[in-house]
């Protein structure tokens, strides 16, 4: 991509196709595990599961430490090609690989010599113990060779080149599914999902490192590359990031944590009932605000603030708008999701899946803003209100969890989240430019008629619900019409209000959306821009 061509491909048809793909890639993966679990657990054992599982938990870990390096060639190849200073991008590239390279080293020796530790602390059984090891040197030892050479997929995805890494993504799950079934088949038991695993991030490494020498024939990494001012960049934006990794995981587990620790297992395994929809529906909203960091970093290279406020306004308003009708559906039908997916009896899990879907709802108007903050290289934004956020879970949590059970953890996210939220909005709009009147007379309407349309659906559903149908099959069914019908009834009254919602340019690119064979005339005419 020549340095421009974002600005003449139009970037909002760049974002919507990067954002599409990681959709249909976060989609894919996540319903292929839901799918592998019952087939993986065919063929191994509950405690080779679990032991499988460890490994991902320490996995995540380690991955705090890459992620600033990520964010970092991301952020930079972005700003470095909207100047077309290719020759830094090389620098970059190589200083990277090179002091990942030997940092993922040390972290190895490190694991490698920790091991017997773990798997003391981890009470794994003895007999176990052999197969533990392998597991977790195999799985970290290629986890690290993918950190380590991670650069080439960070600066397509910087290139805004995410649609083909996405495509990269697929292929390479693909054929570690494959792999898998095959391996399993031929009797490797546990050892099929390493192996399978190894392959996969090979597969990805190769095919990142082919196209980015294809996308950029002036690519060279070499020692004498190697520059002090690129390093600067790693350590400084870099170890942000890193900070910012360590606070996600921190306030992504203070609440379960205190859980397990006040309440034992047992509430914890109810509490995480109430916490998985909520926490999967952040698959959309992150695919579209992962794909905006590159995008503000070019127009913040080539000194188009006007377009990055616009940026940051409108993805706001559209991410919000996407948001409002699975949130709203949480929160309203919590009941009915709960009783249809694990049956009755678990009424805490319900009141946990409002409080979080909540607070995680509140969290989402951050998305664009740390996204594009990350993007102009001032990720302190984002950490102030993390640090802030996580001070208020550890402070509420532990007596909110024993005057309201697992209820009381989730409301201490809730308020950590909501407050840090406001609290990072109220920076990013000085940081843009943008009032609050401005902000919420934009975002605002359109989520407030979207949750107030999901009052009288509620009513319908409580009317129609089958409380006494014993097999789930007829409930599912009731609660996809209910759904498909919310839909429906939102779009006819933002129809209908169309001129109150959205501007002439918004109706025209709504009527133009490819809608295919007679439908699509209809939805023209209904999009009027008269």
């Amino acid at each position: 991509m020549d340095n421009g061509s974002i600005d003449k491909e139009n970037l909002a048809k760049t974002l919507s196709r990067n954002s599409l793909f990681t959709v249909i890639y976060n989609v894919w993966y996540l319903g292929s595990r839901l799918v592998l679990t019952p087939l993986i657990l065919s063929y191994v054992t509950i405690e080779e599961y679990g032991l499988w599982s460890y490994c991902f938990v320490i996995l995540s870990y380690l991955a705090t430490t890459a992620f600033g390096f990520n964010n970092t060639y991301i952020r930079y190849a972005a700003d470095y090609r909207s100047r077309n200073e290719n020759e830094k991008l090389n620098e970059l590239l190589s200083t990277g690989l090179i002091t990942m390279s030997g940092f993922s080293a040390v972290i190895l020796c490190v694991l490698w010599w920790l091991i017997p530790s773990l798997l003391s602390l981890l009470g794994i059984d003895t007999d176990l113990h052999e197969t533990a090891r392998l597991l977790l040197l195999g799985t970290a030892s290629i986890f690290v060779l993918n950190t380590s050479l991670a650069g080439f997929q960070c600066i397509l995805e910087g290139e805004q080149r995410i649609v083909l890494v996405r495509k990269i993504l697929l292929a390479a799950s693909a054929i570690e599914i494959a792999l898998i079934i095959v391996f399993f088949e031929t009797g490797f038991g546990v050892f099929a999902l390493l192996w399978a695993f190894v392959v996969r991030l090979v597969v990805t490494i190769i095919l990142c490192a082919f196209f980015a020498y294809r996308v950029f024939p002036f690519l060279r990494v070499s020692v004498r590359l190697y520059r002090k001012e690129a390093l600067k960049a790693f350590a400084g934006f870099g170890n942000q990031m890193n900070l910012l990794g360590l606070l996600t995981l921190l306030i992504n587990s203070l609440d379960r944590i205190f859980i397990t620790r006040i309440l034992h297992l047992q509430a914890a395994g109810i509490y995480e009932i109430g916490r998985k929809l909520p926490n999967m529906g952040l698959m959309l909203p992150g695919a579209i605000s992962g794909t905006l960091m590159p995008a503000a970093s070019h127009l913040e290279g080539s000194s188009q603030q006007r377009r990055l406020k616009r940026l940051y306004l409108e993805s706001t308003r559209y991410l919000m708008m996407l948001s409002s009708i699975p949130y709203a559906f949480l929160i309203f039908f919590a009941p009915q999701i709960i009783e249809t997916w694990v049956g009755t009896g678990f009424d805490e899990s319900v009141y946990v899946m409002q409080i979080l879907a909540v607070g995680t709802f509140i969290n989402l108007f951050t998305g664009i803003g740390t996204a594009c903050a990350r993007g102009i290289g001032k990720p302190k934004y984002e950490i102030q209100y993390m640090i802030l956020s996580t001070l208020l879970i550890l402070a509420t949590a532990v007596p909110l969890i024993h005057r309201l059970g697992i209820a009381g953890g989730a409301l201490a996210y809730c308020i950590g989240q909501s407050v840090g939220s406001v609290y990072f909005l109220w920076r990013s709009n000085r940081l843009f430019e943008v009032s609050w009147s401005r902000f919420l007379q934009k975002v605002l309407p359109p989520v407030v008629m979207m949750f107030g349309m999901g009052l009288p659906v509620k009513m319908l559903c409580n009317f129609l619900w089958l409380a006494e149908e014993p097999s789930r099959w007829p409930k599912l069914g009731l609660l996809v019409v209910v759904g498909l019908f919310y839909v429906a009834f939102s779009l006819l009254i933002l129809n209908i209000f169309q001129k109150h919602f959205f501007s002439s340019d918004e109706r025209q690119k709504i009527s133009s959306f490819p809608i295919p064979g007679a439908f699509g005339g209809i939805w023209k005419r209904l999009w009027r821009t008269a």
